[in-house]
C-alpha cells in the first residue's frame, strides 16, 4: 500500500517525458533508412515516433516528403500542414535546427505538394479551371513564406518567382 506522501510504484516510473525516451534514436533510424533508400523502413520508423508522440513536427515533415515522392499528395499535404501548425505553435522538437528553419522547410514542402497537385491530370484536365489557379497561388505563397522565414532558401524564392509575381503579396496559403 502506498503512503499519502509517496506515489504508487507504477507512477514512479512515469515521468512526464518518459514516453519520449528513445524517440530520437528511432527518428535517426528513419533518417538513415531513408538515405539508404529503404522507404518503407523509414516510413515505419517515423510513424512509430508519431505513435509515441503525435505532437512532433519533424517526423511529419519527413513523412510528408516521403508521401510527396510516392505521389500520395493528399497525405503529403496533410502532413505538411500539420507540421506547420505544430511549429507555428512553438512545437519544435529538435534543437539542432532553428525553429524558423524547420518552419521554412514545412512551407517549402507544402509549396512542392501544392505545385505537384496543380500539375496533376485531375486538376489540369478537371472540370474546375479555378482549382489550378488556386493551387498555383497557394504554392507560390507557401514558397514565398519559406523564403521569408529562411532567406538563405533561394530555391523557394526562385520557385515563388517562377509561379508568379511575389511582389503582389499573394494570399496566405490556407492551413
Amino acid at each position: 500500500m502506498s503512503s499519502p506522501n509517496k506515489p504508487p510504484a507504477d507512477e514512479l516510473d512515469e515521468t512526464p517525458e518518459s514516453h519520449l525516451a528513445g524517440l530520437g534514436d528511432a527518428f535517426m533510424i528513419g533518417l538513415r533508412a531513408r538515405e539508404a533508400g529503404r522507404v518503407d523502413d523509414a516510413l515505419a520508423a517515423f510513424q512509430g515516433v508519431l505513435r509515441a508522440e503525435p505532437r512532433l513536427a519533424e517526423p511529419r515533415l519527413e513523412i510528408g516528403r516521403i508521401y510527396l515522392e510516392m505521389g500520395r499528395l493528399a497525405e503529403a499535404e496533410a502532413e505538411a500542414r500539420e507540421a506547420i501548425r505544430i511549429l507555428d505553435a512553438g512545437g519544435a522538437w529538435t534543437v539542432e535546427v532553428p525553429e524558423a528553419i524547420l518552419l521554412a522547410l514545412g512551407w517549402a514542402l507544402l509549396g512542392e505538394v501544392l505545385k505537384e497537385e496543380a500539375a496533376s491530370d485531375e486538376v489540369v484536365f478537371g472540370e474546375d479551371p479555378a482549382r489550378f489557379a488556386e493551387l498555383v497561388a497557394q504554392s507560390r505563397a507557401a514558397f514565398a513564406r519559406a523564403h521569408e522565414l529562411d532567406p538563405a532558401d533561394t530555391v523557394s524564392g526562385i520557385k515563388a518567382a517562377e509561379l508568379g509575381d511575389v511582389e503582389d503579396e499573394p494570399e496566405e496559403p490556407a492551413n
